[in-house]
């Protein structure tokens, strides 16, 4: 090879390098005044870490209960398919147990021999907690004729749980037994992309007025809610927050209270993961002291 052309080839070569280096940003290149410009590197503001990394939701406190009241009897129900076991809500469980109530669970093989009648009758409350099957006629004429004679009641929705398609939102069984004492719940699940801990659907909620289910209670965190209709409202959201079944953005109540029955729309809150997250375990010791605090006549 003549020696033009290796000239030549090496010249090319060391322009291709000098193009990269200034795609790239590596290296430099003199201006025309003889300096030299080294490459500023780009930065997004929104794409650091300390910035895309969500805050995780506050932890403290204890659930507490100011009532000295013991030996009540709490049933809570396992038997029409519940989503709820001791471990699913350990804090409120552990809780009514160390103030010296009795906590029983009414499973399958205690439905097959004693009525929920019969149960309900040395009970002092009843919980239920997101049920899969619906309450019978006679069921729901128990359950309201325990309330009405001063034994108090809970009653627990969720959002059921959601296929891929998130298609499989809507009113669970609960709504039946509820609707005896004139409460609903909406379908499908809570979220506000505009004031929520974390998540869109780590929603918040606040008092709805002044009240012993809301003593001492500033704000909550619902982790997976629903809305909850009729009764006297306790608790309601932002006005920002939205339905996902109508996108709707406005305030929802997710707790309330008609009597001697609370209905909450929020399973999480009597969790492990989130009881203890804003003031959630003060409103817990506040629906503690509501079951345990009835004085039942029949």
């Amino acid at each position: 090879m003549e020696l033009r052309d290796i000239a030549l080839r090496v010249g090319v070569f060391v322009a291709i390098v000098l193009v990269a280096a200034l795609i790239t940003g590596v290296g430099t290149l003199p201006n025309a005044g003889g300096q030299t410009n080294q490459s500023t590197p780009l930065t997004v503001d929104s794409h650091q870490p300390e910035t895309i990394l969500a805050t995780p939701p506050a932890e403290r406190g204890d659930v507490a209960v100011d009532s000295t009241t013991t030996d009540k009897t709490i049933v809570i129900d396992q038997s029409h398919n519940n989503s709820v076991s001791p471990d699913a809500i350990s804090p409120f469980v552990q809780r009514l147990v160390a103030d010296g109530h009795s906590v029983q669970f009414y499973t399958d093989a205690i439905a097959r021999n004693h009525s929920l009648n019969t149960t309900l009758e040395d009970a002092d409350a009843f919980v239920v907690v997101a049920p899969e099957d619906q309450y019978g006629p006679d069921e729901r004429a128990y359950v309201a004729e325990f309330a009405e004679n001063g034994g108090r009641v809970l009653l627990v929705n969720e959002p059921e749980r959601q296929s891929a398609d998130e298609t499989n939102t809507s009113a669970t069984p609960l709504t039946n037994l509820a609707s005896t004492f004139g409460f609903g719940f909406g379908s499908g699940y809570l979220f506000d992309q505009t004031q929520y801990n974390t998540n869109h659907r780590d929603i918040y909620a606040y008092p709805a007025g002044d009240g012993p289910l809301s003593d001492g209670v500033n704000r909550l965190t619902l982790h997976a809610a629903r809305p909850v209709t009729g009764g006297e409202p306790a608790y309601t959201t932002n006005e920002t927050t939205e339905l996902s079944e109508t996108r709707r953005a406005q305030s929802y109540t997710v707790l309330a209270r008609q009597n001697n029955v609370v209905a909450l729309g929020d399973r999480s809150l009597l969790g492990q993961e989130y009881v203890y997250t804003d003031d959630n375990e003060v409103l817990v010791g506040n629906v503690i002291e509501f079951l345990v605090s009835g004085n039942r006549s029949g």
